[in-house]
């Protein structure tokens, strides 16, 4: 253990997370040697093996044991769902109508109930919803009572009446069912909740892990993990520390909760971490351990256990295990191919659900988690609503890279003290934001310390008068990015950075309320909790537009926005000075030219951009000049001049758009193109135009735009000046440098930051052309 991460563990021990600081601030490792690509493949053959292996009656051979009737069944299919396989695919309509032949008398069994719950709820819960409540009143009854002995109460055994004995695997199981009933709607009684978190704290060993009985002495990593997700979930639906809600007043704000037995967990499979081996048992139920151990990286809002990245040393091995001619996965010690292949899709699949939040570690000591589970309950409620599985975790930007950082969207922090941020972390925050990065803050419990403070860091890291924090305006597009709210319900304040606002933050405590979103079915209709809720889904439907982050395998570009000196026959691009804010876009060009350095296009360009007026006599060494600006732009005389000299006889091309399709910018620019060439016509790009095609590099035919601009996939509507038979002007309607700095908002008319990209190269391509 390095020293600086063996500090901030002895600084942050006894806070639920800070006694994972393993888990959270651990040196970075390299990436494990596994692609996007290559999981994408495993999963599409392991669905294709399962649904080989499907009984015509919809169901899959199960254990002879009459305890598992229809649980491998149940099992597969949530696989199948999981990994992208639709409700309405033949194979899971015939799964779900088989397994709603069997009520939870028949089946008896609280794996077997639990697991088709799960399924139940995947699918169709309205119309499944009483066999949902059915279940759920079997689960609850199942449960050992409060009058048993400690090693059994709040326990599961079997099934009701049975006389093995509780184990922790079913206790596990029994949970995962309920918090799936209870996620659609389902009323689970309070009380189960309490049981199962007494339960699963009692049966904690000396050593913070878990055996497959009560206190045995033998802890094993899959019963850790689900000793760890056991734990999150029932302090989900319950446990709130001292915090608790009266009206629209949080009492004992900031004291949300504290867990020590979870963090002993984490760092019980951070000390014993491997995807080779279920520690503790080898080789047995390896595959059920994976899937536990996705569970618990993925409920606790963890990128590494110790110094390792779980989903990628996981899906590197079972990428590199699968039986390559028939998609399976072969068991140990007790797994079939069906359940070993099951579990493998189960952690491929949900394991790399994408990160839309990362909830920053700072000083001062354990001030940055005081509600824990805030990050997850707001992330859980844009999952609902956007019907994708999201995900969280922790990140320290002291350690992480930009790079890391960028695997989520979203940054949240918040506190009750001056934040304070290492020289790194000020400077990671700042290249977040330049590389698309949004951030989010709250005052927690109102500080005013909090307050004065994060302005203070917001002026380091934003030093530019432009680029001041303030109060957002009344006609901000984030008061209807979801719900339609009143500018007084919070006092958000906004940094504006080029096209966007890049930092939204609430001197008003927002993160209590959330914590406290799941904590009850009366506090769920808490006004204040819910006024809490629409605020953050506001926030974050601005920040990304709705649009899906990319899985946590996707590479994230980061480009180097470095000034450099133009050389010599390299490509270089102006950027027009004009009183119409021509520079909303400050990143635009240096992203495009990043990515166009880079293979494959690999062109020999400068980064920089340079700010012209149109009659700088260093114009000529520019043969591109763009445009952009989204208040309406207007030029002299003498700029018309030189502009049209530029272009003819000079040669060169003018590419421009309107940032997110400003009508002002757009109906000036259409005066301006008027005034230089008033006897060749604008005209729309036809789509047969090599412009358009691979003729010239990438084929748009397929560009995306946004929601605001219609969200269809068709080629971009592009219009220009014809001279000499060459595009001297290329102009687009709807926002492409807004894009280029991968600015998402819904109120922005344009394209996707793929597509703007595809669209400005083939531009650039097309001016170098004779």
């Amino acid at each position: 253990m390095s020293q600086t991460r063996g500090a901030l563990l002895r600084l942050t021990l006894g806070l639920v997370v800070g006694a994972v600081a393993l888990a959270v601030v651990g040196p970075r490792t390299a990436d494990a040697a596994v692609t996007r690509e290559e999981v994408e493949r495993a999963i599409r053959e392991g669905v294709r093996y399962l649904i080989k292996e499907q009984k015509e009656n919809g169901s899959w051979p199960d254990y002879n044991d009459g305890r598992f009737r229809t649980g491998v069944t149940s099992l597969v299919t949530l696989a199948l769902l999981t990994a992208g396989e639709k409700p309405d695919s033949p194979a899971i309509l015939k799964a779900v109508a088989y397994l709603r032949g069997f009520s939870p008398g028949q089946l008896d069994s609280t794996y077997t109930i639990a697991l088709q719950t799960m399924v139940f709820a995947g699918v169709t819960p309205e119309k499944d919803g009483n066999r949902i409540a059915a279940n759920v009143d079997w689960l609850e009854r199942a449960q050992i009572r409060p009058d048993a002995a400690p090693s059994s109460r709040g326990a599961w055994p079997y099934g009701i009446g049975r006389h093995e004995g509780v184990d922790n695997s079913n206790s596990q199981y029994a949970l995962l069912g309920l918090h799936a009933a209870s996620e659609v709607g389902a009323a689970v009684n309070p009380e189960v909740w309490n049981l199962a978190r007494s339960y699963w704290q009692g049966a904690q060993q000396a050593d913070g892990g878990w055996g497959y009985h009560y206190r045995d002495q033998h802890s094993t990593a899959s019963m850790t993990a689900a000793g760890v997700s056991s734990l999150v979930i029932t302090g989900l639906r319950r446990y709130q520390g001292a915090e608790h809600i009266e009206g629209g007043t949080i009492h004992n704000c900031g004291k949300g909760g504290d867990n020590i037995n979870l963090g002993r967990g984490i760092n019980w499979l951070a000390n014993n971490f491997s995807v080779g081996q279920n520690f503790g048992l080898g080789q047995q139920w390896r595959h059920y351990y994976l899937y536990g151990l996705e569970r618990a990286g993925r409920l606790a809002g963890l990128r590494f256990f110790g110094e390792h990245d779980w989903y990628r040393e996981g899906a590197e091995k079972l990428v590199h295990e699968q039986d390559r001619l028939s998609g399976f996965w072969r068991g140990g010690g007790g797994e079939s191919p069906l359940l070993a292949t099951s579990f493998a899709l189960l952690f491929l699949s949900k394991g790399r659900a994408p990160v839309l939040i990362n909830k920053l570690v700072h000083g001062p000591r354990g001030d940055w988690n005081h509600d824990v589970d805030d990050v997850r309950n707001i992330v859980n409620l844009v999952s609902q609503d956007w019907k994708n599985l999201l995900t969280w975790q922790f990140v320290n930007p002291a350690e992480a890279t930009v790079e890391d950082m960028l695997q989520a969207p979203i940054v949240f922090f918040n506190g009750h003290a001056e934040p304070v941020f290492t020289a790194v972390g000020e400077r990671r925050l700042r290249e977040y934001v330049e590389q698309g990065g949004f951030i989010i803050a709250d005052a927690c419990c109102n500080s005013q310390i909090f307050h004065e403070g994060f302005q203070k860091l917001m002026k380091r890291v934003f030093p530019e008068e432009e680029y001041k924090l303030k109060p957002l305006s009344d006609d901000h597009p984030v008061w209807r990015a979801k719900h339609l709210l009143n500018p007084t319900a919070y006092p958000l304040w906004g940094i504006e950075h080029g096209c966007r606002t890049v930092v939204i933050y609430s001197p008003k405590d927002l993160s209590c309320f959330w914590n406290q979103l799941e904590r009850s079915e009366r506090d769920k209709q808490n006004t204040a909790i819910l006024k809490a809720a629409k605020v953050g889904q506001n926030i974050i439907d601005y920040a990304t537009g709705r649009e899906l982050p990319p899985d946590k395998l996707a590479s994230r570009e980061v480009h180097d926005f470095k000034r450099d000196a133009p050389r010599l026959g390299t490509l270089r691009i102006a950027k027009l000075e004009h009183p119409g804010d021509w520079n909303i876009a400050p990143l635009a060009i240096p992203n495009l030219m990043s990515v166009l350095s880079k293979p494959p296009l690999s062109f020999d360009v400068t980064i920089s951009q340079k700010a012209l007026r149109p009659t700088d006599p260093n114009l000529i060494y520019y043969p591109l000049v763009y445009v952009h600006g989204r208040a309406a732009a207007s030029f002299s005389k003498e700029d018309l001049d030189a502009l049209r000299k530029h272009v003819d006889p000079g040669g060169g091309t003018i590419f421009a758009d309107a940032a997110c399709g400003s009508p002002a910018f757009d109906a000036s620019f259409r005066r301006l193109v008027a005034e230089l060439f008033p006897n060749n016509p604008q005209v729309p790009i036809p789509k047969d135009d090599e412009l358009l095609s691979t003729r010239v590099y990438f084929d748009l035919k397929d560009v995306q735009y946004t929601k605001a601009a219609g969200g269809a996939k068709d080629y971009p509507q592009l219009e220009g000046v014809k001279i000499n038979g060459h595009w001297s002007i290329v102009y687009s309607k709807y926002d492409i440098g807004c894009a280029l700095e991968r600015h998402s908002a819904l109120d922005c008319k344009g394209y996707n930051y793929d597509s703007a990209l595809r669209i400005a190269a083939n531009i650039v391509i097309y001016s170098t052309l004779p």
